[in-house]
């Protein structure tokens, strides 16, 4: 008697997909995606209506209703801008300010992140404490000392009452100190024993790995500056001497205001940010999120 035998087939792609568990319909997944919608709307809708009102004549960048799309599209306002020489200079102003309290601001708090991470000594914890206390004090508070300072050592109106106050952030250090606490203190011991010096282990051996929170660090000191308003027009008093928000405020007068140009202007100010955060947004997250981990 033969023995039918049997062959298992593989199923159908289509019979399996069919078979596979399907996900139970929630309604608060509904409410999410909303929710995320109206987040997107409402955080890039300004952005993009400031964009393509930039190209919009003067006649025209007030009308009402107001319009989404220019009618004309006009490239006169970044033209005007650029061909103005006071506006150049801003820019300059602005790039010199941002980028040298980025750079002393990242050496800096790296250099206190490491002492008050990895170094003992007496009135550690009291320090880094008052850091912490002074992340708490409301900047308008400390604006009018700092101001009497700088006007006190006769330098109102120069790069370094822009760039000294603020040229090492208590956040900075916080940042620094969380993520630096997290590394293995065996990399110091073993460089120790080859005859490292303590610059040579920071400098080597330390900020490799906390090349996240560098970049964390100089991202938002580079915004903050570039940025900031208020600091600047205290202690600012010469047209050539203007950051670009600052400058930016000329454009409104007493009888009408230059909209059009504003918002062109306003591009400069925006448009760098988003270049700089989007090059270096996984550092930028890796490290504000390792150190909000790790405190």
């Amino acid at each position: 008697m033969a023995q039918t035998q049997t062959i298992n087939k593989p199923l159908d792609t289509s019979q399996q997909e069919s078979e596979k568990p399907r996900r139970p319909f929630r309604w608060y997944n509904v409410f999410l995606y909303a929710m995320l919608l109206v987040f997107t709307i409402t955080s890039l809708g300004p952005f993009i209506f400031t964009f393509l009102s930039s190209f919009k004549t003067f006649s025209h960048i007030l009308d009402y209703p107001p319009t989404l799309l220019p009618n004309p599209v006009t490239y006169d306002n970044f033209a005007r801008l650029i061909s103005d020489p006071d506006f150049l200079r801003w820019i300059l102003n602005s790039g010199i300010y941002a980028v040298s309290v980025a750079a002393l601001d990242v050496l800096f708090s790296a250099m206190a992140g490491y002492a008050l991470s990895r170094l003992k000594f007496r009135g550690r914890e009291v320090i880094f404490l008052a850091t912490l206390a002074v992340m708490m004090i409301p900047a308008p508070i400390t604006i009018i000392p700092k101001f009497l300072i700088m006007n006190s050592v006769h330098l109102v109106n120069t790069y370094f009452a822009l760039i000294l106050p603020v040229m090492a952030q208590p956040f900075a250090v916080f940042l620094m100190v969380q993520f630096m606490k997290s590394l293995p203190r065996e990399l110091e011991e073993s460089a120790m024993l080859d005859g490292a010096s303590r610059w040579t282990i920071f400098t080597q051996v330390i900020l490799p790995l906390v090349k996240p929170a560098l970049i964390a660090v100089a991202i938002i000191s580079f915004q903050g500056a570039w940025n900031d308003f208020l600091w600047p027009l205290l202690v600012l008093n010469s047209r050539n001497m203007y950051t670009l928000p600052l400058g930016m405020f000329f454009y409104k007068s007493a009888y009408y205001t230059e909209y059009n140009l504003l918002i062109a202007g306003s591009m400069f100010n925006t448009i760098p940010m988003f270049i700089l955060f989007f090059i270096f947004q996984r550092y930028f997250i890796e490290g504000a999120t390792s150190a909000a981990v790790k405190g």
